[in-house]
Order: C-alpha cells, then structure tokens, then sequence
C-alpha cells in the first residue's frame, strides 16, 4: 500500500477539510482529491461522504483510520531507526560459519572489520551447514561462511577463495620422508575422518567413493583437533584443510599433497536469495576474502 496515500487520508481526517489538508501538504486541492480517490479503489470502499461543509468519515474509513495512522508511525519509527543506525555506524551482524572455517578465518576477519568499523558489533553462530542454512533461510542469520560442494538449495553463495586439502602423515610415515602421498599409500592406511555431518567429511567420501576407494576408517570424528592428535598419535592418515593444518601445525603430524589430484574446497558467503546485502554484511564478507586469499 502506498503510504503517500495513507498521509493524505490521515491528513484530511485530522484537517477536516481537503482545502486545508491540501495546504498542509502543499498540494492542489484537486491532486489531493486524486489521490484519495486512488486510495478508495485501491480498498474497493468509500472513505468520505462528500459535502458543502467539507468531508466526513464513512464507517469503513473510521475502520481505516486507526490503522493507517499505525502504519505511518510505524514507517516513520523505522526511517528514523535506520537512519540514525546509519549515521552511528552502529549494526548487529548476525554471521554462521562452519567448524570447518570458523577457527581459522573468523578471529583475523573480526580484527579487521573492528579496526574498519569500530560500533560494529559481530554475533557468530558455529554449527554444521544444514543446520546454518535454515538459519539464514528463517532470517535468524544475515550471512553464512561455509564450504563447497555443499549443496546450499535456495540460497545465492558468492566465491571467497579456495582452500587446500593435504593428507596429513605421522612424521614417521614413508610419505612424510618423501613430501607428498600416492593414491595406493592412501588407499592402504587406516583413516582418521571427520564425522558425515561436516560437509568436509561429506566431501572426502564422496572423493574416496570416486577413486573406488573404501578406507579401513579407525575413526570418525567431529572435531577437527581431535583429527590432528589421533594422526600425531600415528592412529591413521586424514585429508585435511590446508589452513586448519597450518594453525594446528601438530609436530607429530606432516601434511602432503596427493600425488595427481589437486585437492581444494571452495570457501563461499551464503546470502538469502535476493535479500538486500546491507553495507556492515558486505564489509565483513570483504574482511574475510582478504584473510582466506592470504592478503
């Protein structure tokens, strides 16, 4: 409903003539007749009787009053909300990210955005991507960091970068001595895995499944760190992000690439399809480009 509409119907009522409603409002008198008449079709109902001594109210338009009044100071609360926000550079920024991503890229990207944009404030939700996506999609969420290939269904993802998978070895291990593992040495070794729910471990079975590959697994995992001690422990072998083995940088642990298959995860922001990216959502998304890209 247009609400420059309602202000001309409230306007007369509160005027009690179209002249004098239409001075206040710096119209002519006819423009203001117009535009109630606009209103009335609009409703499909008759909102004054029409006399010499000026308007009056029919029942529907006693019906109406009220609420288009509310509706007035409603928009006006929320001009005023936002504008003043605006002007503060004050906003609460609701962000999920998978476990995954969210130790080692949320901590540097928070720095940044607080060095850029001091009032803003940051609300971070960790949790499994199913789970985040139906956040964003309830409005509980503004943006999501997550993970492809997740199948993100009626959501817009943007690209941030990509992230490298290694096989994380004992350092005992012949591929530790050699810098990088063959297919067969990882088909051979007893595996270390994350649990289905991650999207990560989701992603490693779909490779295995693949390479025709059915790994003797010892354990399954929901936690990355535990991940990174059991390896150390010489337990098993795990493919692993690149930028969690550089954080954990386990000393019982070496990382490797596998020998003919470049192993990466692509790192994206999730957004509600067509929801309005506010300024504060996209400086944070920026943040935590620059920190997957490494500038």
């Amino acid at each position: 409903m247009d609400t420059t509409l309602l202000r001309a119907f409230v306007e007369t009522v509160d005027a009690g003539t179209l002249s004098r409603a239409a001075r206040q409002l710096s119209l002519s008198q006819p423009s203001l007749t117009a535009q109630i008449q606009r209103l009335e079709k609009h409703l499909g109902v008759l909102l004054f009787d029409r006399h010499g001594r000026g308007v009056t109210l029919t029942d529907a338009g006693k019906a109406m009053y009220p609420r288009a009044r509310r509706i007035l100071d409603d928009v006006r609360a929320t001009e005023d909300a936002i504008r003043r926000e605006g002007a503060e550079g004050a906003e609460t920024l609701s962000v999920g990210a998978i476990p995954t991503v969210a130790p080692y890229v949320l901590p540097a990207a928070v720095q940044r955005l607080r060095a850029r944009h001091a009032a803003m404030r940051v609300e971070l939700r960790e949790d499994y991507s199913a789970v985040l996506a139906r956040l964003l999609l309830d409005g509980a969420l503004d943006v999501v960091i997550a993970a492809l290939p997740y199948a993100f269904e009626h959501l817009d993802t943007e690209s941030l970068g990509t992230d490298a998978l290694v096989v994380a070895v004992p350092v005992q291990h012949a591929a530790a001595r050699a810098g990088r593992i063959t297919l067969a040495q990882l088909r051979d070794a007893p595996a270390v895995t994350l649990d289905p729910a991650h999207c990560l471990g989701e992603q490693v079975a779909g490779f295995c499944s693949s390479q025709q590959m059915a790994p003797s697994v010892v354990c399954r995992s929901a936690q990355l760190a535990t991940v990174f001690e059991l390896v150390g422990a010489g337990v098993g072998v795990s493919i692993v992000p690149a930028m969690a083995a550089a954080r954990h940088n386990t000393p019982q642990c070496a990382y490797v690439p596998l020998v003919d298959h470049a192993l990466e995860r692509e790192i994206v922001a999730v957004w509600r399809q067509g929801a309005v990216k506010s300024p504060q959502a996209r400086a944070f998304v920026d943040c935590v480009r620059e920190v997957v890209r490494g500038r």
